[in-house]
């Protein structure tokens, strides 16, 4: 499992990315020694620079096991520096904030598969949100597929990336995501987990017996 910072949430000196980054490894830690599961907290160290970097060195070196950086916001350059960066040994995960800005107009800009699939994969990132046709988001399902296929095709000596599609995605749509591209993506899901009626901890579970059940082809119903 991936627990995801919100990508509005930054280094406020209420919630610092430290403060984060101590709390959720001592949780983690906790919890694996109960389940024997380690958990990736991918933490939003998205700044100006040079305070992004400053902000990830300091969160690997206090045992933080993945990084989320918005990276259209700080630019490629920034991620790809990252991503390069031997010193900075984690998965990153990239948030695609402001990126509707750059493809949705039939006017100006790019292709989303090019935003959100090729550049940051070109880039570097490990797992790219990219917004899906299921829940809330108004996504043209083939140009969503295209996206998809921009992260995992393949493209030289680079290693594909993990689409994370996100959006109003509960688990009643888990076999039809996993049936739309595959196993070998992330399923983003915030609402989807959080709106249970018995609560967050029941829609996490339903969400890890729907992704247990539709891996295993049993259906849900």
């Amino acid at each position: 499992d991936i627990i995801k910072d919100d990508e509005l949430i930054a280094d406020a000196p209420f919630n610092s990315v430290e403060g984060r980054v101590k709390r959720y490894m001592e949780i983690e830690k906790q919890v694996y020694e109960e389940t024997g599961e380690h958990t990736l907290y991918t933490v939003n160290i998205t700044d100006k620079v040079p305070k992004v970097f400053d902000n990830a060195k300091r969160a690997v070196e206090l045992g933080c096991n993945a990084l989320m950086i918005n990276y259209l916001a700080v630019g490629l350059p920034v991620m790809q520096a990252l991503a390069e960066d031997p010193n900075i040994n984690v998965p990153i995960l990239a948030h695609m904030d402001i990126a509707g800005a750059m493809y949705m107009s039939p006017l100006h800009g790019m292709s989303s598969h090019i935003v959100l699939g090729k550049l940051p994969r070109l880039a570097g990132a490990d797992v790219v949100v990219i917004p899906a046709p299921y829940g809330k988001a108004p996504v043209i399902p083939d140009k969503f597929k295209n996206v998809a296929k921009n992260l995992t095709f393949p493209l030289y000596q680079l290693k594909p990336t993990f689409p994370m599609p996100s959006g109003g995605i509960t688990p009643s749509m888990v076999p039809k995501v996993v049936g739309d591209l595959g196993n070998d993506i992330v399923i983003g899901s915030g609402g989807g987990i959080h709106a249970h009626p018995q609560g967050p901890i029941a829609g996490g579970k339903a969400f890890r017996q729907a992704i247990d059940a539709t891996v295993q082809g049993i259906a849900l119903e």
